[in-house]
Parts: structure tokens; C-alpha cells; sequence
């Protein structure tokens, strides 16, 4: 029974993956903003808009705002914002006008800043489609398994000899070794964040305080990406209590700006006021377009490899 149970666990847990998936995609994160919203849990803050780009013109045009506020611990930091805008009166964001945003905790590590001139409701439509979406997904599971173990039950020989034999299990231990070489590869030259330290780039970033750190030294880590070396620099800061906090952390730096790397002096870093020893470079802490599309890539291999694991096994049982 040893390949029967292999096979049976890819299964199992590949099916359970995409259910997490699509529950906290359709529930999860739109009763989190609703409640954030309804109990307050979203502060309000005042942001003072830099620039207005308008992306895609209409009715509903979507709007980049380049804004400036205070975080959760009071420190102004600058983002970027996109959303759609349904009423009139497009001249309240122009530059050096402050608009108010919220602020959800509840999206962490995901983009917390809530444009409050936007209306977020839950809708009726959407709830309903991912409700009848997901029963259909857990009738479709629980059909699938509820049938193939009865005839595993039934000729427990037979299937141990099919699954021997299968290709499931196999594509199982040959994605999961590419899959763990390739994310150790990404994360190693920067180019795939680990969920840790999306929630601590999070927690910098919306709660941590800015300062000058003065560089110290650096040096080149070996690592190229795109011909252009990654650098690794050690500096020293100054806490809001005035302690001497050494840190570290690396970024590519351009070939052509190798050179001037000896008249750099300090940089601006931010810092967590509970923990002062976590800190990061701030042109670190942005969610860099690279990083979400080789994570969407990544995604879309695993589900193609979920529907192919899932179709051969289909094939086996039946």
C-alpha cells in the first residue's frame, strides 16, 4: 500500500492547497477590509498628493496617485496608489492636495492603504458566485475521493500495482525538488521574497521609523543580476533613544555605479522602534513588479502541475 498512500497524499494535499487558495481569496481578504472598515480598525490619515497620473481614461478612470502620509508610528513615507474613481470631480487630486486614506492592518502583507473616497462594499453577487463556486469545488473533491476509495477498497492490489506504475507520484517528487532548488536559486539573488520577510519588509515599512545610516563597508556578494553585482553594505544608525545599532543588508547596484561606491556615505534605512536591530535599506522595502510576476509564475506553474496531477489520476482510477 506504500505507492497507493503516496499517491493518494499528492493528491490529498495538492486538492487541499487550492481550497485554502480559494477560500482566502473570495472570503478571507473582503470580510477582513469590511470588518476593518465597520469596527474602525482602519485608521484614518491625512496624505498630501505628489502627482496624478491618469492610467486608462472612461468613465471609471484609473487613477496613480504618488502620495506622502504618516505610517502607524508617525514617520512619512512615500507610495504609490492605483485605483478606479466612479465620481465626478476629478480635480480634488492634483498636486499639494491632501485627500484621506485608511490604513488596514488587517492586509498585512499586502497592500494596507485604503483610498477613502472609494467605496469598498461586499457584494452580494460576488459572495454568492464564490460561495456556489467553492461548494462545487469541495462536491467535485469529495466525489473524486469518495470514488476512488471505494474501488482502492474494493481491489487494493490492483490500484497498488496502477500507482506503482503511475506517473503521479513521480511528478510529485520531480516538481518538489524543482520546486525548492528554484525558490532557493530566487530568494538567494533577491528576485523571490520569502512570506517572512514580506511581513517584516511590511512591519518596516508601516511601522518602523527612517533614519541616515552611515555605511561602514561593503562588499560584492559574487551575485549578478542582469550583469549588475549585488553588493552587500554594513552600516550604523542612531535609534530614537540614541543607542548605536549596526545592521546589514545587500542591493544591486548598476556596473557603472561600482565605481562610486567609495564616496557613498550614508543611505536611508528604516528600522522596527520595538526591535532596532531589524533593519532594512528603505528602496528595499517596495514590492518590486519583478518579485510579483515571477510569484504569479510561479503560482501559475503550480496549478498547471495540480491539473495535470490531478487528470492522471482521474486516468488511474477510472
Amino acid at each position: 500500500m506504500t505507492y497507493t498512500i503516496i499517491t493518494l497524499a499528492v493528491v490529498g494535499l495538492t486538492l487541499l492547497y487550492w481550497l485554502y487558495v480559494l477560500v482566502s481569496n473570495c472570503f478571507r481578504t473582503h470580510f477582513s477590509i469590511w470588518t476593518a472598515q465597520k469596527k474602525g480598525l482602519a485608521p484614518v490619515m491625512q496624505a498630501t498628493i505628489l502627482s496624478t497620473k491618469t492610467l486608462k481614461p472612461g468613465k471609471y478612470p484609473l487613477l496613480e496617485l504618488q502620495i506622502v502620509f504618516e505610517n502607524f508610528s508617525g514617520h512619512t513615507i512615500h507610495r504609490a496608489i492605483r485605483f478606479r474613481y466612479s465620481q465626478p470631480g476629478l480635480e480634488r487630486f492634483v498636486p499639494n492636495k491632501v485627500i484621506h486614506v485608511g490604513l488596514d492592518p488587517t492586509k498585512r502583507p499586502r497592500d494596507p492603504v485604503l483610498p477613502m473616497y472609494v467605496k469598498r462594499p461586499v457584494s452580494f453577487a460576488f459572495m454568492l458566485f464564490c460561495s456556489l463556486f467553492t461548494i462545487g469545488y469541495i462536491a467535485g473533491c469529495y466525489f473524486l475521493v469518495g470514488e476512488a476509495s471505494s474501488r482502492i477498497y474494493l481491489l487494493p492490489e490492483k490500484y497498488e500495482r496502477v500507482f506503482a506504475a503511475s506517473a503521479v507520484w513521480q511528478l510529485g517528487f520531480v516538481f518538489l525538488v524543482i520546486y525548492i532548488v528554484l525558490r532557493w536559486v530566487l530568494i538567494r539573488i533577491g528576485l523571490f521574497v520569502k512570506k517572512s520577510t514580506k511581513l517584516q519588509n511590511w512591519d518596516l515599512f508601516y511601522s518602523g521609523l527612517g533614519t541616515t545610516a552611515m555605511i561602514k563597508e561593503y562588499r560584492d556578494t559574487g551575485i549578478l543580476i542582469n550583469e549588475n553585482p549585488k553588493v552587500e553594505f554594513t552600516y550604523t544608525f542612531m535609534d530614537y533613544s540614541g543607542q548605536i545599532v549596526k545592521g546589514k543588508d545587500q542591493k544591486v547596484v548598476g556596473k557603472l555605479k561600482t565605481a562610486k561606491l567609495s564616496m557613498m556615505s550614508g543611505m536611508e534605512i528604516m528600522y522596527l522602534p520595538d526591535d532596532p536591530s531589524v533593519s532594512r535599506m528603505l528602496e528595499n522595502l517596495g514590492d518590486h513588479e519583478t518579485q510579483q510576476a515571477i510569484g504569479f509564475f510561479m503560482q501559475l506553474g503550480l496549478f498547471l502541475f495540480s491539473a495535470i496531477v490531478v487528470s492522471l489520476f482521474c486516468l488511474d482510477i477510472l
